[in-house]
């Protein structure tokens, strides 16, 4: 039932990913025991499918013997209900036939206890989604350890957005906050079961001290699917289509009510309305289409805003029943359609359209979301046209339907995971994506385009530890995050202490494949003699080795071919950091790394190709064991001249070609270390 939904949904080749993601999650807790209590982390993207591999995730775990699936789905009602009810229809919970499962929300009590065990005689799997809440974590907890057969039951724990309010707030003052020990006492109450935490920001849990029972084990990647749209487009590949800045003076001051919307504001209304005309014209099945504007986290303001957009979107309403044609709309209306047009939308007729604005402004659906108002959920069948106006309580997990024009005018926050969420503008809507516009102020975009490259080197730095074979208290520890400079990658409450510093790899690990651009820096490199450089002994192995001055090596790098819109890899503020540093130095050494370098049989190193991430460990690790008497590799990432100063620039020039693929042998890609991008990695306790 679940694989014919999902494969019309995603399609067969993202479905088979998907299953191999949930079959690698399942061997992994049996490689661990569940009587051990495992806990895993799925990485996902923002708005990235997360509920469905969670849905993929419960039905293998069935089918693998597991009979009870408690599932945090919300630290609040709103996400509660949106989550269950999604998970609820798409495993036919309440219309298939065959009686298999049975959803049992928030239990408590002796009565509740015995329904549980009642079902589980009968051979039911038990569904329990839970509020992420203290006492119903422990209301849980309690009728759980009631019921005799959950001594010999697998319980698998799914804990959605599990950075959010699952981790000990108290850890530095040596306590326990309440929903962290909840948790743990239901883990106590179960012999075999596994935890698997789910969320697209695991700096926080990433982070915990290693004998925290919240800690992941292990970690396994959800891939997007195909269609999907993130930060890489919006902040980056399509930023000149998506992305509009507003001025400060139009960022809401914290403890200001506004007398009237910003004016950037009005610009975002009508590029909205026009848009949904146009597009619930052009595009079949494209509603409902919505809007979000996040102003503030304090509800005076955002009641304000609510009432000023009434009062504006009445206005607009006038003038449009004014217009004969799309010349009598006022400037500002026209301004927007023209963006829209260059944007490649489909142009309607005059009449047509003013037609199809009229009937947007009409239809209107304003939602005021927040923890004072009576709307506890969006009801998206009232109408085609929403715009949703909210703070904290639209962040994290809240799906947004059919999402075009964000307007995020809050003030940007410092903390990576915090403003990472804030955009809910991603998801599977790339053919809606000349729609989309992202209004915020200059230092909101630049910290999210950051966290772009943040997310990017996360991804390919786990990856590379899985295929090294290192643990994820490793990895924390001696990897980590690389970050923003003035950024912190999580609130400080959940961690008990960082270690920082300003050191870090530019690995380009999707280079063009290009005839032209190939030939084009092999002959650069050529030129720079490179291939005749003398060979430089680094323990174990050897590699030609070039040491010119740094205005050169800038030069050079500046010649590079690198690809075009290079998919994350900053190519020119790369560049421009290194000659900003080059000031400090005067020399730069750069390393041809190759298979048998010097010998006549030197050739490319082959590496694993993933599509989302390119080049997997296009590093070679160090050795893992050292013989007395026999050299000894430190690694690409820690050769002798790195040692001698984490400042100094350096270059290493990768001959690489990928697994199973007939590239060409005279591919190159750079490798650059900066010397003074901030790391964030778990400080660690030995002495």
């Amino acid at each position: 039932l679940l694989n014919g939904q999902l494969e019309a949904e995603i399609g067969t080749e993202s479905l088979t990913k998907l299953w191999g993601m949930v079959s690698s999650t399942l061997d992994k807790i049996d490689g661990i025991g569940p009587s051990d209590h495992p806990t895993g982390l799925v990485l996902g993207y923002v708005q990235s499918g997360k509920t469905t591999a969670m849905m993929a995730l419960m039905a293998a775990a069935v089918d693998r013997g597991y009979t009870v699936i408690v599932a945090f789905l919300g630290s609040t009602n709103l996400l509660l209900q949106q989550n269950s009810d999604r998970i609820t229809k798409k495993l036919g919970i309440d219309t298939r036939s065959d009686y298999r499962w049975v959803a049992v929300s928030n239990p408590k009590g002796l009565a509740a206890a015995t329904e549980i065990s009642a079902w589980l005689k009968k051979g039911r799997v038990i569904f329990i989604p839970v509020l992420k809440h203290a006492g119903r974590i422990t209301d849980v907890a309690e009728t759980l350890s009631r019921v005799p057969e959950i001594v010999s039951t697998r319980v698998l724990v799914i804990d959605d957005e599990a950075d959010q309010a699952s981790l000990n707030t108290l850890v530095r003052s040596g306590s326990e906050s309440r929903v962290y020990g909840a948790i743990d006492q239901l883990r106590t109450k179960l012999p075999n079961h596994a935890l698997i935490q789910f969320t697209a920001t695991p700096f926080a849990p990433l982070l915990l001290e290693s004998d925290d029972p919240l800690f992941p084990r292990f970690v396994e990647f959800l891939e997007p699917g195909s269609g999907y749209t993130g930060g890489r487009e919006f902040f980056i590949e399509k930023s000149d289509m998506v992305v509009r800045y507003i001025s400060a003076a139009d960022e809401q001051a914290p403890k200001k009510l506004p007398i009237e919307l910003p004016g950037s504001l009005e610009l975002a209304l009508w590029n909205f309305v026009i848009g949904s005309a146009v597009l619930s014209t052009t595009i079949e099945d494209s509603t409902p289409v919505s809007m979000l504007i996040h102003p503030s986290p304090r509800k005076d303001v955002q009641e304000r805003y609510n009432f000023l957009l009434i009062r504006k979107l009445a206005h607009m309403a006038r003038d449009a029943s004014l217009a004969t044609s799309a010349d009598d709309l006022p400037e500002v209306a026209k301004s927007e359609l023209s963006r829209l047009a260059a944007s490649g939308i489909p142009e309607l007729a005059n009449a047509d359209l003013i037609t199809q604005i009229r009937y947007v402004l009409s239809e209107l659906k304003i939602w005021l979301l927040n923890s004072a108002t009576a709307a506890k959920k969006v009801d998206w069948n009232v109408s085609p046209f929403h715009i949703l106006v909210g703070g904290n309580k639209l962040d994290r997990g809240f799906t947004v339907e059919g999402l075009t024009v964000t307007y995020m005018n809050r003030p940007s926050s410092d903390q990576i995971d915090t403003i990472e969420q804030r955009a809910r503008a991603f998801g599977y809507r790339s053919e809606f994506l000349p729609y989309c516009q992202f209004f915020a102020s200059a230092r909101t975009v630049k910290m999210l385009r950051d966290i772009v490259l943040t997310e990017y080197d996360l991804r390919a730095r786990l990856l590379d530890a899985v295929e090294e074979g290192r643990s994820l208290d490793q990895w924390a520890r001696e990897i980590g995050f690389l970050i923003p400079v003035g950024s912190k990658p999580t609130r400080d409450i959940v961690v008990k202490e960082l270690a920082e510093s300003q050191s870090g790899w530019y690995q380009h690990r999707r280079p063009s494949f290009e005839a032209a651009t190939i030939e084009k820096n092999w002959r650069l490199s050529e030129g720079l003699g490179l291939f005749d450089a003398p060979l430089k002994d680094f323990g174990r192995l050897a590699f030609r080795e070039l040491t010119i001055p740094t205005n050169d090596a800038a030069a050079f790098l500046r010649q590079w071919g690198f690809l075009t819109g290079a998919n994350s890899w900053p190519a020119a503020d790369i560049v421009h950091h290194f000659e900003r540093q080059a000031q400090f130095q005067e020399e730069v050494s750069v390393i041809l790394m190759e298979q048998d370098a010097g010998t006549a049989d030197a050739h490319p190193r082959i590496r694993q190709w993933r599509d989302d991430i390119g080049f997997v460990n296009l590093f070679q690790g160090r050795d893992t064991k050292s013989e007395l008497g026999k050299p000894f590799y430190p690694g690409d990432a820690y050769l002798a001249e790195i040692a001698e100063g984490s400042s100094r620039l350096f270059i290493e020039v990768h001959r690489v070609v990928r697994r199973d693929e007939d590239d060409d042998p005279r591919l190159l890609t750079p490798a650059i270390y900066l010397g003074d991008r901030q790391l964030a990695r778990r400080k660690s306790n030995e002495h």
